[in-house]
C-alpha cells in the first residue's frame, strides 16, 4: 500500500458523518467562531498522524504491539491492555453508531424507510466488505468514496460562496461559549482509533515493502508531504460544511435542526439539495463505518498477539463485534443528532490516553531506533495533549 492511500483512509476515517453534522451545527451556532478549533484539530491530527505512521514505518509493527512491549511487568502490561480496550472499545463503538446513524439519516432524507432500515442495511454492506478478505477492494472502495463526498461539500462551498467579514469576525474569536461543540470538533478530527489505524496500515506497507534503513530515509519525508496533502483535504472539506452552514442558518436566523439541515443547499441547489446532502452524508458514513471496525481489529489483535490481517478470525471477530454495537447504537431510537454529537465528544475525552502511549513509545531509542521524536515534536505534541485534557477536565467539571 503506497503512503498516499493511507493519507487518504485517514482522511476517509475522519470525515464521517460526525464531521458533517458537528460541522454544520458549529457554522449554524456560531457561524465561524470555530474556525480557530478546526485548524488547531488538523495541525494536531497531522501531527499525530505522522507519529503513528512513522512508527509503523520503522518498525513494523502497530501501535498496539508497542504499547504491549514497553513494560515485561505482567501486571504493568495488563493494565495497558485493560485501558486500550475500554478506550478504543467504548470508543469505536460510539463512533461507530454515530457513522451509521449519519449514514442511515441521510439515505432516510431521501429515500423510502426510516434510520432503523438504512441502519441495518448499512451495517450489512459494512459487514460483507469486512469478511471480503479482499483488502484491495476495501481499499478502492474507500477511496472512490473519499473523492465523492470531497467533491460534494467543495463544489458547495466554491458555489455558494464564503462570507468574508463574518469569516474574518470568526478567526479574531478564541473562545469557549460552547464546549460540547468545541470538543465535537476536536473528537472529530483527531480520532483516537485513528493512531491505531495508521500505525497498523503504515507497519503492513513496511511488511509487504521490507523497508530497509536507507529506504526509510528516502521515503519518510515524502510521506510526510503526501500526509499533510490528505490530512489538509480533511480540513478543507470540514471547513466547507462549516461555511455553507453559517451561510445558510448562522446569517439568515434560521435554527437548525434535522428536519432542514440539508435546506443548507437549497439556493444553490434547489429540489436536489436533500439528495445532494444526503450522498455526502451517505458517503462520509459508509467510509467511517467501515473505517472503525479496521482500527479496533489492528488496535485489539494487536494487544492480545493475534494476526493483525483481515482475513484472521479473530481480527474478523473484533470488526464484527464493533460493527454490531454501532448497529444497535443506531438503532436505539435517540435522537440522530445527539448520538453523532456525543460519539465526538467521548472521542475527544478519550483521546488523551491513545496520546499518552503514543508519545511514550515514540521516544523509546529501543523502539523506534533513529527515529525517535525530536524536541520540537514533543513540544508540539505535548501542547496539544495539555489543550485536549484541559478542554476535556473543563467539560466533565462542568466549569461553563
Amino acid at each position: 500500500m503506497k503512503s498516499g492511500k493511507t493519507g487518504l483512509i485517514i482522511a476517509a476515517a475522519f470525515i464521517g458523518p460526525g464531521t458533517v453534522t458537528t460541522a454544520s451545527m458549529a457554522g449554524a451556532n456560531l457561524g465561524y467562531a470555530l474556525v480557530w478549533a478546526l485548524l488547531f484539530s488538523i495541525f494536531a491530527t497531522y501531527i499525530l498522524q505522522e507519529m503513528a505512521s512513522r512508527l509503523g514505518l520503522v518498525t513494523g509493527r502497530g501501535l498496539s504491539e508497542a504499547i504491549v512491549g514497553i513494560s515485561q511487568n505482567n501486571y504493568i502490561k495488563w493494565f495497558f491492555i485493560i485501558l486500550v480496550c475500554a478506550a478504543i472499545g467504548i470508543g469505536n463503538a460510539a463512533y461507530e453508531g454515530g457513522n451509521l446513524t449519519g449514514a442511515a439519516l441521510g439515505l432516510a432524507n431521501v429515500m423510502p424507510g426510516g434510520i432503523t432500515i438504512w441502519a441495518l442495511s448499512l451495517g450489512a454492506i459494512s459487514f460483507c466488505l469486512l469478511i471480503s478478505n479482499r483488502y484491495q477492494l476495501v481499499e478502492k472502495v474507500l477511496i472512490t468514496l473519499v473523492a465523492l463526498m470531497s467533491g460534494v461539500f467543495i463544489t458547495i462551498m466554491l458555489i455558494a460562496g464564503i462570507d468574508s467579514p463574518t469569516l474574518a469576525n470568526g478567526l479574531k474569536q478564541v473562545g469557549l461559549s460552547n464546549t460540547s461543540l468545541l470538543l465535537a470538533i476536536i473528537g472529530t478530527t483527531i480520532v483516537p482509533y485513528n493512531l491505531f489505524l495508521h500505525a497498523g496500515l503504515s507497519a503492513k506497507q513496511a511488511t509487504e515493502e521490507n523497508l530497509s534503513e536507507t529506504d526509510l530515509a528516502a521515503q519518510l519525508p515524502s510521506h510526510k508531504k503526501q500526509l499533510f496533502s490528505s490530512i489538509g483535504l480533511g480540513g478543507i472539506v470540514t471547513f466547507a460544511i462549516m461555511s455553507c452552514a453559517a451561510n445558510a442558518f448562522y446569517l439568515t436566523d434560521t435554527i437548525l435542526s434535522p428536519g432542514n439541515i440539508a435546506s443548507q443547499l437549497e439556493p444553490i441547489l434547489g429540489d436536489y439539495a436533500n439528495l445532494f446532502f444526503a450522498l455526502g452524508l451517505f458517503s462520509a458514513g459508509l467510509t467511517s463505518a467501515i473505517t472503525a471496525p479496521l482500527a479496533a481489529g489492528y488496535a485489539i489483535c494487536g494487544l492480545f498477539g493475534w494476526e493483525v490481517k483481515l482475513d484472521s478470525k479473530e481480527f474478523k471477530i473484533v470488526c464484527t463485534t464493533i460493527l454490531i454495537c454501532g448497529v444497535l447504537v443506531a438503532i436505539s431510537g435517540f435522537k440522530p443528532l445527539a448520538v453523532i454529537v456525543l460519539a465526538q465528544a467521548s472521542n475527544a475525552l478519550l483521546l488523551p490516553i491513545s496520546v499518552l502511549f503514543l508519545l511514550y513509545v515514540m521516544n523509546q531509542k529501543s523502539i523506534m531506533r533513529n527515529h525517535t521524536n525530536t524536541a520540537f515534536s514533543n513540544v508540539i505534541a505535548g501542547i496539544v495533549l495539555l489543550v485536549i485534557i484541559i478542554l476535556g477536565a473543563y467539560k466533565l467539571l462542568g466549569l461553563f
